[in-house]
């Protein structure tokens, strides 16, 4: 199989058969126009937002040998990336935020509270988002924690940004945040997993701390779990910000 094969079976059709069940739900009128329209204008957003900042990232992975697919599986590159995976960036914020399109009823009612304190928690988060981050700077220093190292450092920056914007409202979605991390990370390792078995990709071992499941490096489930959280995360962000406040 092919990497654009990978993409039409296991996520531009598995996306196509959400967006007709929205519709449907849509159509019954579970599911208000207005609010889906604003969702998706969202993902749009946010979906431009990760392929510029993981297009760098991506590409520097290649040029250290951390990950790479052989030439027949591709159709080309732009500079060190394969064609096949700019389309992965936005597709995969188009599958995810078809998921989180079923738990919009679960969004909270309240307002976005950005604009309030909220010291204790912005203190808490920067504080835990600096462990991580040194945490990725000393993978860094060793060959095997390279993968790991690049996810830490590159990604804590833009999750810390949305905990120090408004950590309260991310914890009153907490169980959208859950859910939206979790349903896509679990998916997505299962087709990576099949992905890298039939050869589309390849991780280095060298480049890897060597944890895995079966044929799932750690690296490659963490980066699909950091990455759907910070989508659901700025999900929950973007539709808290248009609740208008309550009337006294």
């Amino acid at each position: 199989m092919t990497y654009a094969g990978f993409l039409l079976l296991f996520l531009i059709v598995p996306t196509l058969l959400q967006l007709w069940g929205i519709w449907q739900m849509e159509k019954r009128g579970h599911l208000p126009r207005a609010k889906l329209h604003h969702h998706w204008r969202g993902i749009a957003i946010l979906a431009c937002v990760a392929f510029v900042w993981t297009t760098p990232w991506d590409n520097y992975l290649i040029f250290r040998g951390v990950w790479d697919s052989p030439a027949d599986r591709v159709f080309g590159r732009i500079f060190y990336v394969p064609l096949e995976e700019y389309a992965f960036f936005i597709l995969v914020p188009l599958f995810n935020g078809a998921i989180l399109c079923w738990f919009l009823g679960g969004l909270p009612k309240e307002p976005s509270t950005w604009r309030f304190p909220q010291w204790r928690e912005r203190l808490i988060a920067l504080l835990f988002g600096l462990m991580i981050f040194c945490g990725g700077l000393y993978s860094l220093s060793h060959e095997r924690g390279l993968y790991l190292g690049l996810i830490l450092v590159w990604f804590t920056p833009p999750i810390l940004i949305q905990w120090l914007f408004d950590p309260t409202a991310l914890l009153r979605a907490k169980r959208i945040v859950l859910l939206g991390t979790l349903l896509p990370a679990i998916y997505l390792g299962l087709v990576d997993s099949y992905a890298i078995q039939k050869g589309i990709w390849i991780i280095s071992e060298a480049k890897t701390t060597g944890l895995r499941l079966p044929n799932l490096p750690l690296e490659e489930l963490l980066f699909f779990a950091v990455t759907s959280f910070l989508l659901s995360q700025g999900v929950v962000l973007w539709h808290s910000i248009s609740t208008p406040p309550k009337k006294s």
